[in-house]
């Protein structure tokens, strides 16, 4: 009886270790850069898109109500943290290859580029992740976090967002950033 209970304890001890990674992740690079004076943090919440949901097509009502948050994290690259630029760039680019990010869409030309990747399934995405490069400027990350997205609704997203009339300052201040 005292070893049954030895060995659950063993197991659960280990199912304990093994489920808590240290797998680095964009959530995690969000919250440990926060308060850093390289980064801009903005947490963006759908209603600042302003969209009069009266103009929008039920699918495209459906897409816009499986948005939960839009999160924006950006490095300022200057003369003086470009040591730290390459670090933090090098950082995202290890995260955002892990297999669980599935690709989307690449974009390179000149000194720019920007990708779009996701986690979750082909039928059911929980977030959608941008980067985009400027090697002048810095970098920017944008996590569009959701209720079950598919790419074919991440289409009917892009009418949305033509349709909306932001009426905040955030925008202005990542464009700033930049």
């Amino acid at each position: 009886m005292k070893s049954i209970k030895n060995i659950i304890s063993i197991v659960l001890i280990v199912v304990t270790i093994v489920s808590c990674s240290n797998k680095p992740s964009l959530q995690k690079y969000y919250i440990e850069n926060q308060e850093n004076q390289n980064f801009m943090v903005i947490d963006i919440p759908t209603s600042i898109l302003n969209i009069n949901e009266d103009s929008l097509s039920a699918k495209q009502l459906t897409t816009f109500k499986s948005i939960k948050k839009v999160n924006f994290l950006g490095f300022k690259k200057t003369s003086e943290n470009l040591a730290v630029y390459l670090t933090e760039s090098k950082k995202v680019k290890n995260i955002l290859a892990d297999n669980a990010y599935k690709p989307l869409i690449k974009y390179g030309g000149n000194n720019q580029g920007a990708v779009i990747k996701y986690l979750g399934s082909d039928n059911a995405i929980e977030e959608v992740v941008i980067y985009g490069t400027d090697e002048t400027k810095g970098f920017g990350i944008v996590r569009v976090l959701g209720n079950d997205m598919n790419p074919a609704q991440l289409i009917e997203l892009i009418e949305v967002l033509k349709k909306s009339k932001p009426n905040s300052e955030s925008f202005k201040d990542i464009a700033k950033f930049f």
